[in-house]
């Protein structure tokens, strides 16, 4: 035997094949796409929510679909050298060389902190060996994971970030790992979205602003317009990611506009991601009102704010969070607006918001804020629980007994500009059942009369007027000459219940 030592050595290193490992790059199932130009949908896309903070985990969590394996120890090589032996017990039935590369490598699932890679089986495979890199942070691969499944999910990733994955195929044999040639995958997170920007509103422009992203290279803007059959269309690029904000002066007042803001990233030569964008629909001119007052009386907060003339209305909302979550009081269509009672001594947080209809969409515009910490007192006076509440803009009054509402009713009060009802902080001083009010050239007849001003002002039935004129705009024109006149079955109400010196707050 020993004269056969070394040809039987030669042959055997003739027989062994010095593999070297080189890369495919797989990026297929990557997100993949150059500059954009337009999107064709006016539908609000789903806007991410999973994103990652900032200082994420570099060490991320494997999840694999058909669990690990234990990979025998002994040389990690592409092409492992066998020991030269005097007398094999058996030929090798595996030329390391022969090993296939895995193949069909694809992204099955892609969220901002979320990556699920497959590949498909290579036959006679022990299992497969992953690699991974951070392109962010790390200049070489990374041991990950030994699998024998043909996936595997990371969770706990960083958003907007490149990762490649290097993926052999192995098997065993006389204790010794015969490994594929590498291939290398190239990917990442998907890019976390702007969330919904928002937007101010003045006569000459639009003003969109939204979050930045850290890991963005710059943000792509698309627009809407009569202009663009429909289509959100590429409108402006901008190239630093620290820029937060757009002004379009290229409006005209009254038309609408749709916008999109979408963060981007060259995370390859050839590959851009771009991150989810909900689109808002607005309208030119369509800015928060102007506030008039804000005051807070009988556990209220009354507001009067200015008309937009680009409004169909308002929507009135509130928290008792600045930052809310905020929820709709109600919708109107005036320029003020009377809360229901509230908590004394809470500070409650106000938006005003206007909106129109663009087609069959709402669209709101940019909100005045205000807030307000509720009072029980009313022009500074205590007035307790039993009263009688008069709104002149609402043209509406209430009576509350004990803090409960016994009677609410449409009124029409002073006539705007001539006989006004006065505001103020008053007691009611006389009754009468029945009463003739008389004036320099009016005699009237008057079922009750309540007197809370010293001047001659009450509140009275008026058989006069019909239920049509009561709670409107009556009062602007064709109002009364300071008196509060109430429909008959309220007023006689409020009279059977209400004593001597019951107060009465006019606002």
């Amino acid at each position: 035997m020993t004269k056969f030592k070394k040809p039987l050595s030669v042959v055997l290193a003739l027989v062994i094949i010095m593999g070297a490992a080189f890369s495919l790059n797989f990026t297929a199932f990557a997100t993949q796409g150059v500059e954009p130009t337009e999107t064709e949908s006016t539908v609000e896309p789903t806007t991410q929510t999973d994103a990652p903070a900032e200082d994420a985990t570099e060490a991320p969590t494997v999840i694999t679909t058909e669990g690990e394996t234990e990979v025998p120890t002994g040389a990690e090589t592409d092409a492992p050298t066998q020991a030269e032996t005097d007398a094999p017990t058996q030929e090798p039935t595996v030329d390391p060389s022969k090993v296939d590369s895995v193949t069909t490598v694809k992204k099955d699932l892609g969220t901002t902190n979320t990556l699920k890679i497959s590949w498909g089986a290579v036959e006679g495979a022990d299992g497969y060996r992953i690699y991974y890199k951070n392109n962010d942070l790390h200049t070489d691969f990374k041991p990950l994971i030994n699998t024998k499944g043909t996936s595997f999910t990371l969770k706990g990733l960083e958003h907007s970030t490149p990762y490649e994955f290097k993926i052999s195929a192995f098997v065993v044999k006389f204790g010794k790992i015969y490994q594929s040639e590498a291939v290398i995958a190239k990917t990442g997170t998907e890019l976390a979205a702007t969330n919904t920007p928002s937007l101010k509103r003045s006569s000459t422009l639009i003003q969109i602003s939204w979050n930045k992203n850290s890991k963005a290279d710059g943000y792509y803007i698309y627009r809407q317009d009569a202009s663009t059959n429909g289509r959100l269309v590429l409108y402006k690029t901008i190239t630093n990611n620290s820029t937060t904000t757009f002004d379009d002066t290229n409006v005209n007042q009254g038309r609408a506009y749709n916008y999109q803001v979408k963060a981007y990233r060259e995370m390859y030569s050839d590959i851009t991601f771009l991150s989810s964008g909900s689109t808002l629909r607005t309208l030119a001119g369509l800015s928060a009102p102007g506030l008039v007052s804000c005051t807070t009386q009988l556990r209220r907060v009354s507001f009067v704010w200015n008309k937009n003339a680009y409004a169909k209305g308002y929507d009135i909302m509130y928290s008792s969070s600045k930052s809310g979550p905020f929820t709709l009081l109600k919708t109107t269509t005036n320029t003020y607006f009377n809360t229901p009672r509230l908590t004394t001594n809470q500070l409650y947080y106000f938006r005003i918001v206007p909106y129109t209809y663009v087609g069959d969409h709402k669209v709101s515009g940019t909100y005045l804020a205000q807030s307000k910490t509720v009072s029980n007192k009313a022009y500074g006076k205590t007035i307790g629980n039993t009263y009688i509440e008069i709104s002149i803009k609402q043209q509406r009054m209430w009576y509350y007994i004990n803090s409960e509402l016994y009677v609410e009713t449409p009124v029409v009060t002073g006539n705007v500009g001539y006989y006004s009802t006065p505001t103020g902080a008053y007691n009611i001083y006389q009754k009468l059942s029945p009463a003739t009010l008389t004036g320099p050239t009016w005699s009237s007849f008057v079922n009750y009369w309540m007197a809370f001003t010293y001047s001659g002002c009450g509140i009275h039935d008026a058989s006069w007027r019909s239920a049509s004129e009561y709670g409107g705009t009556t009062y602007m024109g064709n109002g009364s000459h300071g008196c509060v006149n109430t429909p008959l079955n309220a007023v006689k109400k409020i009279y059977n219940k209400a004593p001597m010196g019951t107060h009465v707050i006019v606002y």
